[in-house]
């Protein structure tokens, strides 16, 4: 009986300390998985942003091109 108070006396300590340690890896791997997706929401933002931009930009250029290849040879 008393090897298993031992034994229960020494997994006292480990036992919160490896609950402690779970926590704070799981904690991890969800900051690394909100990161890596705030990151891909990012580009995706400035992806788009630029996108608008170029059709913006190029608004008035596009028509012309597009009347001009209308009367084009082919």
């Amino acid at each position: 009986m008393n090897e298993i108070n031992t034994a229960v006396m020494g997994m006292s300590a480990s036992v919160p300390a490896a609950i402690s340690m779970q926590v704070s890896a799981h904690s991890t791997g969800v900051m690394h998985i909100n990161s890596s997706l705030n990151q891909q929401r990012d580009a995706m933002l400035g992806m788009s942003n630029y996108v608008m931009g170029i059709k913006k930009m190029g608004s008035g250029r596009l028509k012309l091109k597009g009347s001009i290849s209308g009367r084009g040879r082919f």
